[in-house]
């Protein structure tokens, strides 16, 4: 039952006119549903809010997909950082030279005047110049001074001093090798090879020639001969370390 505002009388929910004064009822859905519109306020609201919230959830997913690609980006330069570098020191530090060092005579020689000399050294070079001016004939200076041209990287020179030592003394086995190490390291391999040969005749056993031999003739792309000088090296002696460098040598090529 409800009350109708104009009369008073109290008439029912179904009723749309009142029946005493003849004024229109307020419906029962109205009356149930008092706040629809805030209720339809509330949905649109409650609505926009999902909305929103999906809205937002798009931008940090698409923000994430973002910061995985950098991060991956980022990842694959450094791994190719990293390998290039390690490519530099492997390189800078010779593993893929294929040209073995060769041995000069003086090996393990610490009497010898050549070992071990500065590389700086053309103040005293000069000074063996001038006093082979004076006496030409002076062997010992000339050999020592053909010994730091070599050791100071100049070559050439050092190959003329030889020639011109070998004048006095041609059977030299170890200035032949000297030499020919300057000859191999400048390029000649053929020169190189006649040279230490030739030392040989004059001492068969000379276990460094028989080394670089095989250096050389490796270079020169003679694997097989090479080998064979090297099985030479080890066969005259074999315990020391011209020796146990030929067996290395032989294992590896």
């Amino acid at each position: 039952m409800i009350i109708c505002k104009v009369c008073g009388e109290e008439i029912n929910y179904e009723v749309k006119f009142c029946p005493q004064c003849g004024a229109a009822v307020k419906s029962i859905d109205d009356k149930k549903h008092p706040n629809k519109e805030e209720n339809n306020s509330f949905s649109i609201s409650s609505d926009f809010k999902k909305n929103n919230q999906k809205g937002k959830s798009k931008k940090v997913s698409h923000q994430e997909k973002l910061v995985r690609t950098f991060s991956s980006t980022k990842l694959i330069y450094l791994i190719l950082f990293l390998l290039m570098a390690g490519g530099v020191i492997i390189y800078s530090s010779g593993m893929f030279d294929s040209q073995t060092s060769i041995t000069s005579t003086q090996f393990n020689d610490k009497n010898n005047p050549h070992a071990g000399v500065d590389l700086n050294n053309l103040e005293q070079i000069n000074t063996y110049e001038e006093s082979l001016k004076k006496n030409p004939g002076d062997k010992e200076t000339l050999l020592n001074l053909a010994h730091l041209l070599n050791d100071s990287g100049l070559k050439a020179k050092a190959i003329e001093r030889y020639n011109d030592y070998l004048k006095f003394d041609p059977k030299n086995a170890d200035v032949l090798v000297d030499m020919g190490v300057c000859y191999y390291e400048t390029g000649k391999n053929d020169e190189a090879i006649s040279a230490m040969e030739k030392a040989l005749k004059y001492q068969p056993r000379h276990q460094i020639a028989h080394l670089n031999l095989g250096i050389v003739n490796m270079t020169a792309g003679n694997a097989a001969k090479a080998v064979g000088w090297w099985k030479k090296a080890v066969e005259i002696n074999p315990s020391n370390e011209i020796g146990k460098k030929a067996e290395e040598l032989i294992k590896t090529h």
